[in-house]
């Protein structure tokens, strides 16, 4: 929404549907809504390799913990640092979720004043750490001002990543070109367009049934209703909201 966003004081969070579907077909309970004869079916792309930092779950497999995705630290997700697919039997490398710092403090080397500016972490925990539940901010490019940025940023970040993760670009924004192959932006229009699914992600469908309660990030998690061939599909939707990040960010990390 972009300066306007910051005068609002919540922001949107999470979605919610409640689905009211009917077959047309005399099923009062709206129970009977079949996804081969009916469809309209939600399909989600979730991230194949994420797994949030859940003590409850076995993340044996997995080499390392993340944090929750579509905030932190009141930033917001843009993009995932994609996990990549190892041999079997060994641990897996997992995929976290990309955070915006619109805040990050920086110093101008030409006035000495320190100026606002971009950056992109993930949190992670760190080798070497004995106590694995302290998690550290990863920086995975340099500070960057939106002034200097030509175009939409989200943009900018797609085109800066593909070009950076084929050859040595001075100077760089990301700091590796590792980060560079594996960040993808969590909505990738251009190949969305094209019919491909987001990059990582998997498919995982829900049904429509009446009465049916669904609650998801509607950014962090792309999404789309297929055809719907016979019946009515409906529902009430909603948002719940979130305090907006006041302006300077947070100071907690």
């Amino acid at each position: 929404k972009g300066p306007r966003g910051w005068l609002l004081p919540s922001r949107r969070s999470l979605s919610w549907l409640i689905y009211l579907s009917d077959t047309g077909e005399g099923d009062i309970a709206g129970e009977g809504w079949d996804a081969r004869i009916n469809g309209g079916l939600l399909r989600t792309f979730p991230q194949k390799h994420y797994r949030q930092h859940d003590e409850t779950t076995n993340n044996s497999s997995y080499l390392e913990k993340t944090v929750d995705c579509g905030s932190h630290n009141g930033n917001l997700q843009v993009g995932w640092l994609l996990g990549y697919e190892i041999e079997e039997n060994e641990q897996q490398s997992i995929t976290h979720p990309v955070f915006l710092d619109s805040w990050f403090d920086f110093t101008n080397p030409y006035t000495g004043m320190a100026e606002p500016h971009c950056i992109l972490y993930i949190v992670r925990e760190q080798p070497g750490q004995t106590d694995h539940n302290h998690m550290e901010i990863e920086y995975i490019t340099g500070p960057w001002s939106t002034e200097a940025v030509p175009g939409n940023v989200l943009e900018f970040l797609h085109t800066r990543a593909e070009l950076e993760s084929d050859q040595p670009v001075s100077p760089p924004l990301f700091l590796n070109s590792k980060y560079a192959r594996q960040f993808s932006l969590l909505e990738d229009r251009q190949a969305w367009m094209k019919g491909s699914i987001p990059d990582g992600a998997e498919i995982e469908d829900f049904v429509p049934t009446r009465g049916t309660l669904v609650v998801f990030d509607s950014v962090t998690l792309p999404h789309e209703v297929t055809p719907v061939f016979r019946g009515k599909r409906a529902a009430l939707a909603g948002w719940f909201h979130e305090e907006t990040q006041p302006l300077g960010g947070n100071v907690v990390i």
